[in-house]
C-alpha cells in the first residue's frame, strides 16, 4: 500500500484524524484520555503548532491544527508514539495501538475556520454521545463556550475572529452557530477535498499542486502524481462519455437525462478532479449543483457497480 502523501510547509492548516487500529478504542477510560490530552499539550508546545480545536473520542481523534513550521509529521509521531507507549505500558498490551499512519487534509487558511471547527465539535453529538456539545468533556468546544474553561495551549481566537471583533460577542455567536448544527446536521466540510487531500478554493488548490510538483520526494506517490495531473473538464466528460458508450449530446441544459454515465461525469469531476458543483452543472447540463449533488450520491450507492469502469477512466486521463 502506496504511503499517504504528506504536503507540509510553514503556516499549513490542516484537519487531522487518528484512528484506533481496527476501530478499537484509543482510550478505556477518563485516566486514559486525561493522559491523551496531556501528551496533545506537549506535542502542541513543543512543536509550536496552533491548534484551534480538537475532539478525542473512545476510538479517533480529530485536530485542526495550524503548523508554523513544517512539522506536522514529526509532531504526530511524537504525539502518537509516545501515547501508545504509555497506553501499551498501563493495559499490558503490545503492537500497534493507531490504524496505519495518521490521515491528513491540507485546509485552505480563508474560509473554513468557522466550518470545520463546528465540524469537530459536533462530533459527540452525531455519535449521541451527548445531546449538546458542551456536555462533552474531552473536546475543545467548553473554551469556546465559556472564556473561564479556555486550555492555554488552545488557539481560540482565530475562530472566534470570524464572529465579531468583540470577543464575548463573537462567543456568543460561534454558540449559536454550533448549537444550529444540533437540530440541522452540516454537511462535512472534507467530503469533497480533492483525492481526499486538500479542503479550498480552486485557487489554494492550484498552489497546493504546484508545491506537490517541486517536492521531487514525493514524485513517486501515486497520490502526488494525481495532484498534479488534473485534466480539463471537458476531458472529463468526454472520457467517461466514451468508457459508458454514451452520447453525451444528451447532456445539455432542458434535457431530461437518467443516463448513468452522465451521473458517472458528475462525480469524477467533483469527487476525484475537485471542481465546483457549479461547473459541473454547466459542463453536465444540470440546472443547478443540487443535481450535481444528487448525481453523485446515486453514484456512490451503485459504487460496486461502477467501481472498475471509474477507476479506469480516472487511470486513463491525461491532462488537456
Amino acid at each position: 500500500m502506496a504511503r499517504p502523501l504528506r504536503i507540509e510547509f510553514e503556516g499549513a492548516l490542516y484537519h487531522v484524524m487518528s484512528r484506533g487500529n481496527d476501530r478499537r478504542a484509543v482510550v478505556r477510560d477518563d485516566a486514559d484520555r486525561g493522559r491523551r490530552l496531556e501528551w496533545l499539550a506537549r506535542t502542541v508546545e513543543t512543536y509550536g503548532w496552533r491548534l484551534h480545536a480538537f475532539c478525542l473520542m473512545d476510538n479517533h481523534e480529530h485536530l485542526f491544527v495550524e503548523t508554523p513550521e513544517a512539522n506536522l509529521s514529526a509532531g504526530m509521531q511524537h504525539l502518537n508514539g509516545s501515547y501508545t507507549s504509555y497506553f501499551n505500558r498501563r493495559h499490558r498490551r503490545v503492537g500497534h495501538l493507531f490504524q496505519g499512519r495518521f490521515k491528513a487534509q491540507i485546509v485552505d487558511n480563508e474560509g473554513y475556520y468557522w466550518e470545520i471547527s463546528r465540524y469537530i465539535h459536533l462530533n459527540p453529538v452525531r455519535a449521541r454521545r451527548v445531546e449538546r456539545p458542551e456536555e462533552w468533556r474531552w473536546s475543545s468546544y467548553a473554551g469556546y463556550d465559556r472564556a473561564s474553561r479556555q486550555l492555554p495551549w488552545v488557539e481560540y481566537h482565530r475562530v472566534l475572529r470570524e464572529f465579531g471583533r468583540q470577543e464575548e460577542q463573537a462567543r456568543r455567536a460561534y454558540r449559536r452557530f454550533v448549537l444550529a448544527g444540533v437540530d440541522d446536521a452540516p454537511a462535512c466540510p472534507w467530503a469533497g477535498a480533492v483525492q481526499g487531500l486538500i479542503v479550498g478554493r480552486e485557487a489554494f488548490i492550484e498552489k497546493v499542486r504546484r508545491l506537490v510538483g517541486r517536492q521531487s520526494k514525493d514524485r513517486d506517490l501515486p497520490a502526488a502524481k494525481r495532484l498534479r495531473r488534473r485534466p480539463g473538464l471537458s476531458r472529463v466528460v468526454q472520457a467517461v462519455a466514451e468508457a459508458f458508450g454514451a452520447d453525451r449530446s444528451t447532456w445539455s441544459a432542458g434535457r431530461r437525462s437518467d443516463d448513468v454515465a452522465r451521473a458517472a461525469a458528475a462525480w469524477l469531476a467533483r469527487r476525484r478532479f475537485g471542481y465546483r458543483a457549479r461547473e459541473v452543472a454547466d459542463a453536465l447540463g444540470y440546472t443547478s449543483h443540487g443535481g450535481v449533488v444528487a448525481a453523485i450520491q446515486r453514484v456512490e450507492a451503485a459504487w460496486p457497480r461502477l467501481e472498475r469502469t471509474l477507476k479506469a477512466v480516472e487511470r486513463g486521463i491525461t491532462v488537456d
